[in-house]
């Protein structure tokens, strides 16, 4: 009980920090922006044909390889400086010991993510809250999109995915598309976190997750590789539902996600254990 009491103080500090962390502050900003922008076509879509929209934008996000890009590349600069250790943290780790300090630092990734993504969702809503009918439907505007060609005449950038509105309600494409994209951060953060620390300097973590982000935009028609890109499990249509593609499978993606991110966890802990804590300078 002790380590995790130590532990949960370690991360609940990384979190208090956010506070006063510019970094936090700018992600917050970029997010906000890129929200508006993404979804800003689909409100004046709503408008022209005089249908409020659904709130279930969400699940939409990622249907673009390069847009997926711009909402993934703000949690690297979130986690960029992992294993989180500043002036303070030598003193931190003294009382803590090594373990606690290591499960910490992860518990810090793992509720991160799940309130980055969380503060993502809520942004599709807030920001187009005057324009939005609440239904747990899909709503004719998102229907139509989906369905029809419209979106391509208005030139819109979201693609409104036809197999999400068809396979999932929006209750279970949000869901999904949270718990997906959550363990995608999970993953991403645990790899910046365990190269970093077998580096020791905090550019080859970087290096490591963008290739991830990449490769994820690198290979839409090739759908037999989805299977070895963790960043492509986050998006739901591109999940195997009827066994009928080369697509991963929901099982697969859990499994997938399991052995990754228990893989890394335990290289995490292991690691900081035997190495020497040096404080990097501040990104």
């Amino acid at each position: 009980m002790k380590l995790f009491n130590q532990a949960r103080c370690v991360c609940f500090q990384n979190l208090r920090k956010w506070r006063t962390n510019y970094r936090i502050w700018v992600i917050a900003i970029i997010l906000i922006l890129l929200t508006h922008y993404y979804t800003k076509e689909i409100v004046e879509f709503s408008r022209q044909i005089d249908v409020e929209v659904s709130p279930w934008l969400f699940p939409f996000l990622f249907s673009q390889k390069y847009v997926k890009l711009l909402f993934l590349f703000p949690l690297l600069l979130l986690f960029c400086d992992a294993p989180f250790i500043d002036e303070n943290q030598p003193y931190v780790i003294a009382r803590s010991g090594r373990t606690s300090w290591s499960i910490g630092q992860i518990s810090y990734i793992v509720i991160g993510s799940a309130l980055y993504f969380l503060f993502l969702m809520i942004l599709t809503i807030i920001i187009n809250l005057f324009y939005i009918q609440f239904t747990f439907e899909w709503g004719k505007v998102l229907g139509t999109l989906a369905n029809t060609n419209a979106g391509q005449i208005a030139d819109i950038k979201m693609v409104i995915s036809r197999t999400i509105t068809h396979y999932f309600t929006p209750i279970q494409a949000m869901w999904f598309a949270f718990l997906l994209s959550w363990l995608a951060g999970v993953f991403l953060g645990l790899l910046i976190y365990v190269v970093n620390s077998l580096s020791n300097t905090r550019i080859f973590g970087v290096l490591a997750t963008s290739f991830f982000l990449v490769f994820d935009a690198t290979i839409t028609d090739y759908y037999e590789l989805y299977r070895f890109s963790p960043v492509s499990w986050s998006s739901i249509d591109r999940i195997d539902i009827e066994g009928l593609t080369q697509m991963p499978s929901i099982t697969y993606i859990y499994i997938g996600f399991a052995v990754l991110i228990i893989g890394l966890i335990l290289s995490a802990i292991l690691i900081n254990r035997k190495q020497s804590i040096n404080v990097l300078p501040p990104i």
